[in-house]
């Protein structure tokens, strides 16, 4: 069941115009999050987080976070699976010059079964590739994703599990769909720049780790990968994911380190708790 601009709608029905924004000029903004025991995780710090990224590009929600919280409980509710993926759409509608926003952008709510990923790739880690091709508006989540697929190709021989973005710099900033950390020592290190998108996963994890570490906000240079210990990428869908290689570099020992370990246990044991508690981010509270 999808609910398109007003209207729930089976699959089949499920359209938009081949005149919309999104389609013609990638004009669009875009949440996805999960549900853990049928709760929507962090669902205030998305709709946060997805009103300023259509601001940002000059869009606006056609309906209030109120109703579209409203919107995604009945879409669980019509689904019912046992656990949700959850993706919001927001675009920039039908234009007739293919160019200009001429009216209301279009919303689209669906959510689909949660599919985990192979506990394997928590157990033994992911190899990772860089690449120098950035991100397009890199602080909103966009649906301009062809820097990920254009990186993820030029390296396909590697066979790489993800890609992380070097700035001009040799600077460590993030992953195609995910933030990233290192540990070295008590420092958890992870880039808090104008070049990347801030998580909601990425803020959970802070927090959990506030009291191991000595939180270092900073965009890792990649010549100082031999030093680090440990690794791992944030997300909704990815929740922590340990790198145990980048490029031909083992992250440490080349295995998943203790440190990542535990936060993996933290973050699963809050996940399962009652109640997720306010966690705004401050970036995503800046809206006119």
């Amino acid at each position: 069941m999808f609910y398109i601009n007003g209207q729930f709608l089976s699959e089949p029905d499920a359209k938009i115009s081949v005149l919309d924004l999104g389609l013609l000029r990638g004009y669009g903004v875009f949440e996805y999050f999960r549900t853990y025991n049928k709760r929507p995780f962090h669902l205030k710090e998305h709709l946060d987080r997805l009103e300023y990224s259509a601001q940002e590009i000059g869009l606006f929600l056609p309906e209030s976070k109120s109703r579209i919280e409203e919107i995604i409980e009945e879409l669980l509710k019509k689904n019912k699976y046992q656990e949700s993926s959850i993706k919001i759409l927001l675009t920039g509608g039908q234009s007739n010059d293919g160019l200009t926003l001429d009216g209301i952008p279009s919303l689209i709510i669906f959510d689909y079964p949660f599919i985990p990923l192979p506990l394997c790739l928590y157990q033994e880690g992911i190899h990772v590739c860089t690449s120098p091709i950035l991100r397009s508006i890199p602080t909103c989540k966009t649906t301009h994703y062809i820097p990920a697929l254009m990186a993820l190709h030029k390296q396909k021989e590697r066979a790489p599990q993800d890609v992380l973005y070097l700035n001009a710099d040799q600077r460590i900033l993030e992953a195609s769909t995910s933030n990233f950390f290192a540990i070295s020592g008590r420092q958890l290190i992870t880039s808090a720049s104008d070049e990347i998108l801030f998580g909601v996963t990425r803020e959970v994890v802070l927090n959990l780790g506030s009291d191991l570490f000595e939180i270092i906000f900073e965009s890792l240079p990649y010549s100082q990968l031999p030093h680090i210990e440990e690794a791992f990428l944030t997300s909704s869908s990815r929740e922590l994911l340990p790198i145990v290689q980048i490029n031909d570099q083992k992250v440490g020992s080349g295995s998943v380190g203790e440190k990542t370990k535990e936060l993996l246990k933290r973050f699963f044991n809050y996940t399962q708790s009652q109640n997720f508690s306010p966690m705004p981010i401050a970036r995503h509270l800046n809206i006119l």
